[in-house]
């Protein structure tokens, strides 16, 4: 008999939320470094687009597994 999974919706919520408010803030900071200049516009575009498919693919994967 498999154990009883414990779902907490409150607790998916949160770690969410805290996946997407990191994903926003590595965006901004790298939008601000190619706006100064440290980074390439190359660089900027797959750095954002990594962060974005990590945010997207964690977030899929918390929504689908009770914690």
């Amino acid at each position: 008999m498999p154990a009883k999974i414990n779902y907490n919706p409150q607790k998916i919520r949160q770690r969410k939320r805290t996946i997407g408010i990191i994903a926003i803030v590595l965006l901004l900071l790298f939008t601000v470094l190619a706006f100064l200049g440290y980074i390439s516009f190359i660089i900027w575009v797959l750095a954002d687009l990594v962060v974005a498919a990590a945010a997207n693919l964690l977030l899929r994967r918390v929504g689908r597994k009770p914690l």
